[in-house]
């Protein structure tokens, strides 16, 4: 039961099925049908968490695995950006000999990275994570604001993969993550100190136990979780809350999200 509505302009919600077939507005879509499609793909669980999901807290993926919920297409807009700077790019690696793109990689985890290239034309790689971030996040990453979860979550997801990528044979020597920033050249990346459109910066290689004991843990959490039917505790990295009040799609799902929203609770 994951994303299966759109919260649409006049204030209604409707299922995605039903925009996409033909929009009831007199005016007809907010937006165009290969958008609104994307936008409204639906994933399903197949029992295997994702490296992305279980980064997220539990209970937020517990809660979209387990309740239908609704999106307002226009808040996905930078999330559709970053997913056709992906496209791009992984049409161009796949013309390219000895690249491996769009790498699907399973296990008890599963996950999908964006770029192996070969260092120097040796037999070591070089893994590359692709990101689309407004400044003030690519400031954290250059050092130059307060760090809070941000480096160290990527840090997590990219050695995930590169361990992963290493049980299937290939040798892992570097972590790179190119940033195309949102917002570049404008007056608010300068006040960030932001001054390039685009980086490529180093990420810490951490160790393999500390990395399959994270993501090992989170899997058994969300999956227990499932099986029992239980609600898991408070997202931890719930941002003060902020969170809750304007970036989760489930917050009437959750009892605390509920409250603070000061919308009725939906078990």
């Amino acid at each position: 039961m994951p994303l299966n509505k759109f919260k649409c302009p006049d204030g209604e919600t409707r299922l995605i099925s039903e925009c996409l077939l033909h929009c009831p507005r007199p005016q007809g879509r907010c937006l165009s049908l290969p958008t609104l499609t994307t936008i409204g793909y639906i994933r399903h669980w197949h029992r295997t968490p994702s490296t992305t999901q279980l980064l997220n807290p539990t209970r937020l993926e517990y809660l979209s695995i387990t309740h239908d919920f609704a999106v307002d297409p226009f808040d996905q807009a930078f999330s559709l950006l970053g997913t056709r700077h992906h496209g791009r790019l992984e049409q161009v690696a796949k013309k390219i000999e000895g690249l491996e793109s769009e790498l699907k990689l399973s296990g008890e985890v599963s996950g999908i990275l964006d770029l192996l290239e070969p260092i120097n034309g040796g037999d070591t790689y070089r893994l590359i994570d692709y990101k689309t971030f407004g400044s003030y996040s690519v400031a954290k990453h250059l050092g130059l604001k307060e760090i809070e979860d941000d480096t160290a979550k990527l840090a997590l997801q990219m050695n995930n993969y590169r361990v992963m990528a290493e049980q299937i044979g290939f040798r892992v020597a570097e972590l790179k993550v190119q940033i195309t920033v949102r917002d570049g050249n404008t007056q608010s990346s300068r006040m960030n100190k932001v001054m390039e459109n685009i980086y490529l910066l180093d990420v810490e290689i951490l160790p393999d136990d500390y990395v399959r004991e994270y993501f090992l843990t989170k899997a058994y959490l969300l999956i227990t979780a499932l099986e029992d039917k239980k609600l898991p505790e408070i997202c931890k990295d719930n941002w003060n809350f902020r969170r809750c009040r304007g970036f989760c799609p489930v917050y009437r799902n959750c009892p605390e999200g509920a409250k603070i929203n000061k919308v009725e609770y939906i078990a």
